[in-house]
């Protein structure tokens, strides 16, 4: 099986990452771009909610337009 090469917290709820949620900054591009897309384990944001969110846990929606 092959590993999600998105972040899971991508696009979900701006109470978890607000990357891909809403209006769309030059910085979430920047982090996206990096981070989110296969890299996602480097990034500090993810590593804060894997530790404390469990994936199990999330609303596998994506976030309203």
């Amino acid at each position: 099986m092959r590993e999600a090469t998105v972040c899971p917290f991508y696009g979900k709820n701006d109470d978890y990452c607000d990357v891909g949620c809403g209006y769309i900054s030059p910085h979430d591009v920047k982090q996206i771009i990096s981070f989110c897309s296969c890299r996602y384990r480097e990034c500090l944001k993810y590593q804060e909610l894997s530790d404390r969110v469990p994936l199990g846990a999330l609303d596998h929606k994506l976030c309203p337009a």
